[in-house]
């Protein structure tokens, strides 16, 4: 998935692509994730472009009919937004030049000027292929004011290791952030574990092509990417791409306002959503949405589409706080047929979404990685 140039995640984070020298990004830049190593995608497909960068509450470009697929964008979404302003001025840290200085086991990158704040990457090499990094922002022109650390992680390399690809975890404090970008809309903590693995050839950017796996968990904090259009929310996303099938597989958690439920008002509900992808065969998306008009009541809808995204199949059920769809008076109401449900399930998934799937963490049995780290739970120090 590319993304606009100024759609960055927790991940563009970091390094700009072709950092460094004209042989490529040195060792402590090499370990830093880029964007496309530490961001969720829904589908990949051209629509998603549009539907991730584009202004507005809703994220929609859709090429077809889904109903479900551009509520669990727009979720993908105010993580991304939330996070673009913040870390997009970091891509020219390191764009163009090596580390200004280097202290021991750790290079600095920077002091990087952009609209009236001075960013710095520290990235320290703890051992071996081991690196810790953080990210810090002051405002310009106050030479006695102390850099402020909002942002920091650890990289763990393995050989074969693509640049800005490994195993590791991250931590986002928004609230640090905003004390000194204080125009900031967003607040809370983003906490990240990824792992890469299933590299292609090298790409342009001196990473690697599109052909790359990758699974994810984030964990929020009394999260919003901007209080004037997302409720903040503790939950837990997670996302995988297998590189060499193209299967993508997301979950995520949103406060927003569904009109699709009965009786709507413009109260938000808690909204629950699943989407799994597969190229050249089409995609599926199960949600669960509670709370706001619902009551004790709690909505369930299940959907599939084509390559063009159209829908071939979709159900719905209005159930009681406990019921599962398909038991007692809670019943599906169907379109199309579910045998034009051409992607499956992970082994294990249910085809519902409960309430209680909100605090899943556990990867999807088919994630391309095995060896995911645990996500912070306070955020790290940068230094080991």
């Amino acid at each position: 998935m590319k993304l606009a140039p100024n759609a960055f995640v927790v991940a563009g984070l970091l390094l700009a692509v072709g950092c460094g020298s004209s042989n490529g990004p040195d060792a402590s830049q090499a370990a830093v994730p880029t964007f496309d190593g530490v961001s969720a995608e829904v589908t990949g497909a051209p629509s998603e472009e549009a539907a991730l960068t584009t202004d507005g509450t809703q994220a929609q470009a859709l090429s077809g009919n889904a109903e479900w697929l551009p509520k669990i964008r727009e979720a993908i979404k105010s993580l991304n937004e939330g996070l673009k302003d913040a870390f997009g001025p970091v891509e020219q840290l390191v764009l163009t030049q090596g580390p200004s200085q280097t202290k021991g086991q750790q290079n600095i990158y920077g002091p990087f000027e952009k609209d009236g704040y001075s960013y710095l990457l520290l990235v320290t090499r703890v051992a071996g292929q081991h690196f810790a990094w953080k990210l810090e922002v002051k405002k310009d022109g106050d030479p006695d004011t102390a850099y402020m650390p909002f942002a920091a992680g650890t990289t763990f390399k393995a050989p074969g290791d693509g640049v800005h690809r490994g195993r590791g975890t991250i931590g986002v404090d928004l609230d640090a952030y905003k004390t000194v970008v204080t125009t900031f809309p967003g607040q809370g903590k983003l906490f990240v574990a990824f792992s890469h693995h299933g590299f292609g050839v090298p790409g342009a950017d001196g990473g690697v092509d599109d052909l790359k796996s990758k699974t994810l968990l984030y964990v929020l904090k009394n999260f919003s990417a901007d209080t004037s259009q997302w409720q903040p929310v503790d939950a837990v996303f997670y996302a995988h791409k297998n590189g060499l099938s193209g299967v993508t597989s997301v979950r995520v958690v949103a406060y927003a306002d569904i009109p699709e439920i009965p009786n709507d008002t413009p109260a938000k509900e808690l909204f629950l959503g699943r989407a799994r992808f597969n190229p050249g065969v089409g995609g599926r998306a199960e949600v669960a949405v509670l709370g706001g008009d619902l009551g004790s009541q709690i909505f369930f809808g299940r959907e599939c589409w084509d390559v063009s995204e159209n829908i071939v199949f979709k159900a719905s059920a209005l159930c009681q706080a406990g019921e599962i769809p398909g038991t007692g008076t809670c019943t599906w109401t169907t379109t199309g047929d579910p045998a034009a449900c051409r992607v499956v399930l992970a082994t294990g998934e249910r085809d519902v979404v409960e309430p209680g799937d909100i605090d899943l963490t556990a990867t999807d049995s088919d994630a391309p990685a095995n060896d995911l780290p645990l996500a912070p739970s306070a955020m790290p120090s940068g230094d080991n």
